[in-house]
């Protein structure tokens, strides 16, 4: 019997700098990428792609990050991987992401800040 691997990744960002960024460096890696600019069109790709990953920025148009990431949760019992990525960069910021659902909290500014 052969297990099917899921490896593909969905990118919520709207800059669009950030977003080419994380896109080559995980094409690179072998992931397959969907990327989408806003909360609202990720709920779409969530179903359509069913990411074993998600990268997801706080501050979008649309549908917020923290409503996308709580949603997410909500959805069903699958367990998939959330990475918030974002500009905000305070201590009560990585905690409340945390707490709504995210896997990981990581500063943008602490990856992308020496480009």
């Amino acid at each position: 019997m052969v297990v099917e691997i899921n490896e593909k990744i969905l990118v919520v960002e709207d800059d669009p700098m950030i977003m080419n960024l994380v896109t080559i460096y995980l094409e690179k890696a072998g992931y397959d990428v969907v990327n989408v600019e806003d909360g609202e069109k990720a709920k779409d790709m969530y179903f359509t792609h069913a990411p074993c990953l998600i990268i997801l920025d706080l501050m979008l148009p649309k549908v917020s990050g923290e409503a996308f990431c709580r949603w997410v949760r909500k959805q069903d019992a699958r367990e998939v991987s959330i990475i918030m990525l974002s500009a905000k960069a305070r201590t009560e910021d990585k905690i409340a992401g945390l707490k709504m659902g995210a896997d990981k909290y990581k500063n943008k500014m602490s990856i992308f800040g020496s480009l």
